[in-house]
Protein backbone atom coordinates (compact mmCIF):
# COMPACT_ATOMS: atom_id res chain seq x y z
CA UNK A 1 0.00 0.00 0.00
CA UNK A 2 2.70 2.92 0.99
CA UNK A 3 4.91 1.28 -2.20
CA UNK A 4 1.57 2.60 -4.41
CA UNK A 5 0.95 5.93 -2.18
CA UNK A 6 4.91 6.37 -3.06
CA UNK A 7 4.59 5.72 -6.75
CA UNK A 8 1.02 8.12 -7.11
CA UNK A 9 3.47 10.95 -5.39
CA UNK A 10 5.86 10.40 -7.65
CA UNK A 11 3.69 10.46 -10.85
CA UNK A 12 1.75 13.44 -9.93
CA UNK A 13 5.38 15.12 -9.56
CA UNK A 14 6.32 14.52 -12.89
CA UNK A 15 2.60 15.48 -14.05
CA UNK A 16 3.20 18.72 -12.16
CA UNK A 17 7.06 18.92 -13.64
CA UNK A 18 5.41 19.19 -17.00
CA UNK A 19 3.22 21.65 -16.28
CA UNK A 20 5.22 24.25 -15.23
CA UNK A 21 8.25 23.39 -17.40
CA UNK A 22 6.63 24.78 -20.70
CA UNK A 23 6.15 28.43 -19.11
CA UNK A 24 9.65 28.43 -17.67
CA UNK A 25 11.39 27.55 -21.13
CA UNK A 26 9.18 29.65 -23.33
CA UNK A 27 9.96 32.88 -20.47
CA UNK A 28 13.72 32.00 -20.94
CA UNK A 29 13.83 31.66 -25.00
CA UNK A 30 11.52 34.55 -25.33
CA UNK A 31 14.21 36.67 -23.02
CA UNK A 32 17.33 35.45 -25.21
CA UNK A 33 15.57 36.06 -28.21
CA UNK A 34 14.82 39.71 -27.26
CA UNK A 35 18.77 39.80 -25.51
CA UNK A 36 19.79 38.87 -28.62
CA UNK A 37 18.20 41.00 -31.22
CA UNK A 38 19.43 44.08 -29.13
CA UNK A 39 22.85 43.35 -28.60
CA UNK A 40 23.02 42.05 -33.01
CA UNK A 41 20.50 45.46 -33.65
CA UNK A 42 17.64 42.97 -34.84
CA UNK A 43 14.74 44.73 -33.52
CA UNK A 44 12.47 42.78 -36.01
CA UNK A 45 13.20 39.71 -34.03
CA UNK A 46 12.31 41.70 -30.40
CA UNK A 47 8.89 42.74 -32.33
CA UNK A 48 8.16 39.46 -33.46
CA UNK A 49 8.60 38.18 -29.85
CA UNK A 50 5.94 40.52 -28.50
CA UNK A 51 3.84 39.44 -31.37
CA UNK A 52 3.88 35.51 -30.10
CA UNK A 53 3.39 36.01 -26.78
CA UNK A 54 0.11 38.31 -27.71
CA UNK A 55 -1.27 35.50 -30.13
CA UNK A 56 0.22 32.35 -28.58
CA UNK A 57 0.88 32.34 -24.88
CA UNK A 58 -1.40 35.41 -23.31
CA UNK A 59 -0.01 36.04 -19.94
CA UNK A 60 -1.45 35.08 -16.98
CA UNK A 61 0.57 35.81 -13.48
CA UNK A 62 1.39 38.93 -13.03
CA UNK A 63 5.34 38.17 -13.87
CA UNK A 64 4.23 37.35 -16.94
CA UNK A 65 2.54 40.02 -17.76
CA UNK A 66 5.32 42.70 -16.42
CA UNK A 67 7.36 40.80 -18.38
CA UNK A 68 5.83 41.52 -21.90
CA UNK A 69 4.97 45.06 -20.62
CA UNK A 70 9.26 45.05 -20.49
CA UNK A 71 9.22 44.37 -24.05
CA UNK A 72 6.36 46.72 -24.86
CA UNK A 73 8.53 49.71 -23.08
CA UNK A 74 12.21 49.03 -24.90
CA UNK A 75 10.20 48.07 -28.01
CA UNK A 76 8.66 51.79 -27.65
CA UNK A 77 11.71 53.06 -26.63
CA UNK A 78 13.41 51.86 -29.12
CA UNK A 79 10.92 53.27 -32.03
CA UNK A 80 10.81 56.62 -30.49
CA UNK A 81 14.54 56.71 -30.64
CA UNK A 82 13.85 56.25 -34.82
CA UNK A 83 11.06 58.82 -34.72
CA UNK A 84 8.57 56.03 -35.96
CA UNK A 85 6.18 58.18 -33.46
CA UNK A 86 2.98 56.38 -34.52
CA UNK A 87 4.25 52.78 -34.24
CA UNK A 88 5.31 53.60 -30.60
CA UNK A 89 2.04 54.69 -29.90
CA UNK A 90 0.74 51.67 -30.96
CA UNK A 91 2.93 49.50 -28.58
CA UNK A 92 2.39 51.82 -25.93
CA UNK A 93 -0.96 51.92 -26.06
CA UNK A 94 -0.74 47.96 -25.65
CA UNK A 95 1.70 48.31 -22.73
CA UNK A 96 -0.41 51.04 -20.86
CA UNK A 97 -3.34 48.64 -20.98
CA UNK A 98 -1.41 45.60 -19.64
CA UNK A 99 -0.62 47.85 -16.74
CA UNK A 100 -3.69 48.83 -15.61
CA UNK A 101 -4.38 45.14 -15.72
CA UNK A 102 -1.72 44.64 -12.76
CA UNK A 103 -2.18 47.89 -11.05
CA UNK A 104 -6.44 46.40 -10.73
CA UNK A 105 -5.28 42.91 -9.44
CA UNK A 106 -1.84 44.00 -7.32
CA UNK A 107 -2.27 48.24 -6.99
CA UNK A 108 0.85 47.97 -4.91
CA UNK A 109 3.07 46.53 -7.40
CA UNK A 110 5.83 49.47 -7.76
CA UNK A 111 7.42 47.77 -10.78
CA UNK A 112 4.08 48.56 -12.29
CA UNK A 113 3.57 52.19 -11.55
CA UNK A 114 7.12 52.93 -12.41
CA UNK A 115 6.31 51.57 -15.94
CA UNK A 116 3.15 53.77 -15.86
CA UNK A 117 5.27 56.47 -15.40
CA UNK A 118 7.85 55.95 -18.24
CA UNK A 119 4.84 55.31 -20.66
CA UNK A 120 3.71 58.70 -19.80
CA UNK A 121 7.00 60.40 -20.50
CA UNK A 122 7.55 58.35 -23.78
CA UNK A 123 4.55 60.62 -24.66
CA UNK A 124 6.12 63.85 -23.61
CA UNK A 125 9.01 62.24 -25.61
CA UNK A 126 7.30 62.45 -29.13
CA UNK A 127 5.49 65.47 -28.03
CA UNK A 128 6.70 68.21 -26.19
CA UNK A 129 4.03 70.34 -25.73
CA UNK A 130 2.35 67.92 -23.30
CA UNK A 131 5.05 67.73 -20.53
CA UNK A 132 3.22 70.78 -18.77
CA UNK A 133 0.42 68.99 -17.55
CA UNK A 134 1.62 65.17 -17.54
CA UNK A 135 5.43 66.06 -16.49
CA UNK A 136 4.09 65.76 -12.94
CA UNK A 137 1.89 62.97 -13.29
CA UNK A 138 5.01 60.78 -14.72
CA UNK A 139 7.26 61.80 -12.26
CA UNK A 140 4.03 61.03 -9.24
CA UNK A 141 4.17 57.50 -10.62
CA UNK A 142 7.41 57.16 -10.37
CA UNK A 143 8.09 58.64 -7.10
CA UNK A 144 5.06 56.49 -5.91
CA UNK A 145 7.01 52.98 -7.37
CA UNK A 146 10.36 54.53 -5.43
CA UNK A 147 8.69 54.80 -2.59
CA UNK A 148 6.74 51.76 -2.38
CA UNK A 149 9.98 49.97 -2.71
CA UNK A 150 13.39 51.82 -3.04
CA UNK A 151 15.23 48.75 -4.13
CA UNK A 152 13.29 48.63 -7.12
CA UNK A 153 15.17 48.86 -10.37
CA UNK A 154 13.17 49.56 -12.81
CA UNK A 155 11.79 52.21 -10.17
CA UNK A 156 15.73 53.31 -9.58
CA UNK A 157 16.19 53.47 -13.11
CA UNK A 158 13.02 55.61 -13.83
CA UNK A 159 13.94 58.02 -11.33
CA UNK A 160 17.19 58.13 -12.81
CA UNK A 161 15.68 59.30 -16.19
CA UNK A 162 13.44 62.09 -15.11
CA UNK A 163 16.76 63.63 -13.14
CA UNK A 164 18.36 63.05 -16.12
CA UNK A 165 16.51 64.61 -19.19
CA UNK A 166 14.71 67.15 -17.10
CA UNK A 167 15.90 70.46 -17.16
CA UNK A 168 17.89 71.61 -13.92
CA UNK A 169 15.19 74.18 -13.38
CA UNK A 170 12.63 71.49 -13.41
CA UNK A 171 15.03 69.13 -11.01
CA UNK A 172 16.76 67.90 -13.46
CA UNK A 173 20.33 66.77 -12.03
CA UNK A 174 23.14 64.80 -14.46
CA UNK A 175 24.56 63.51 -11.60
CA UNK A 176 22.14 62.68 -8.98
CA UNK A 177 20.53 60.82 -11.60
CA UNK A 178 24.07 58.35 -12.36
CA UNK A 179 23.89 57.51 -9.04
CA UNK A 180 20.68 56.37 -8.98
CA UNK A 181 21.90 54.26 -12.65
CA UNK A 182 24.64 52.66 -10.64
CA UNK A 183 22.49 51.65 -8.02
CA UNK A 184 19.95 49.97 -10.30
CA UNK A 185 23.09 48.25 -12.21
CA UNK A 186 24.86 46.96 -8.20
CA UNK A 187 21.35 45.65 -7.40
CA UNK A 188 21.07 43.49 -10.90
CA UNK A 189 24.51 42.30 -10.52
CA UNK A 190 23.68 41.33 -6.60
CA UNK A 191 20.53 39.66 -7.33
CA UNK A 192 22.87 37.62 -10.64
CA UNK A 193 20.24 39.09 -13.41
CA UNK A 194 22.45 40.58 -15.90
CA UNK A 195 22.62 37.40 -17.93
CA UNK A 196 20.64 38.01 -20.94
CA UNK A 197 19.24 40.94 -19.82
CA UNK A 198 19.12 43.85 -22.13
CA UNK A 199 18.06 46.46 -20.05
CA UNK A 200 21.68 45.64 -17.91
CA UNK A 201 23.56 46.64 -21.03
CA UNK A 202 21.18 49.66 -22.07
CA UNK A 203 21.88 50.96 -18.34
CA UNK A 204 25.00 50.27 -18.61
CA UNK A 205 25.58 52.37 -21.68
CA UNK A 206 23.51 55.10 -20.72
CA UNK A 207 25.91 55.45 -17.98
CA UNK A 208 28.70 55.38 -19.99
CA UNK A 209 27.05 57.80 -22.18
CA UNK A 210 25.94 59.93 -19.20
CA UNK A 211 29.76 60.23 -17.95
CA UNK A 212 30.85 61.40 -21.75
CA UNK A 213 27.89 64.62 -21.39
CA UNK A 214 29.47 65.28 -17.53
CA UNK A 215 32.93 65.41 -18.66
CA UNK A 216 34.23 61.98 -17.22
CA UNK A 217 35.96 60.43 -20.02
CA UNK A 218 38.39 58.40 -17.92
CA UNK A 219 34.99 56.94 -15.77
CA UNK A 220 33.21 56.47 -19.82
CA UNK A 221 36.16 54.28 -20.83
CA UNK A 222 35.97 51.87 -17.41
CA UNK A 223 32.08 51.89 -18.29
CA UNK A 224 32.67 50.89 -21.96
CA UNK A 225 35.06 48.55 -21.12
CA UNK A 226 33.13 46.92 -18.55
CA UNK A 227 30.04 46.83 -21.24
CA UNK A 228 32.02 44.83 -23.33
CA UNK A 229 33.97 42.65 -21.08
CA UNK A 230 30.43 41.25 -20.22
CA UNK A 231 28.88 41.40 -23.79
CA UNK A 232 31.76 41.32 -26.60
CA UNK A 233 29.21 41.35 -29.06
CA UNK A 234 27.07 44.56 -28.41
CA UNK A 235 26.90 46.04 -31.50
CA UNK A 236 26.26 49.45 -30.48
CA UNK A 237 28.87 50.09 -28.26
CA UNK A 238 31.73 48.10 -29.74
CA UNK A 239 30.75 49.24 -33.86
CA UNK A 240 29.80 52.78 -32.56
CA UNK A 241 30.21 54.33 -29.62
CA UNK A 242 32.93 53.00 -27.77
CA UNK A 243 35.23 53.57 -31.42
CA UNK A 244 33.86 56.80 -31.79
CA UNK A 245 34.89 58.10 -28.09
CA UNK A 246 38.26 56.64 -28.56
CA UNK A 247 38.51 59.00 -31.77
CA UNK A 248 37.59 61.48 -29.51
CA UNK A 249 39.52 61.23 -26.54
CA UNK A 250 43.13 59.97 -26.18
CA UNK A 251 43.15 57.90 -22.80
Amino acid sequence: MEKSRNQLKIVISSILMLLFVPNVMATSAYKKIVYNAFINREMGKWANVIYSIEISTSPTTVEQKLELIDYYYGYSAYLIGKKQEESALKYMSKGEKLIEVVLKSSPKNATAHSYKGAFIGFRIGISKFKALYLGPESVNLINKAYELDNKNVQAIIDKGNILYYSPSLFGGDKKEAMEFYKKAAKLMEVNNDTAYNWAYLNLLTNLALAYEKTDQPAHAKLTYEKILRHEPDFYWVKVELYPNFLAKNKL
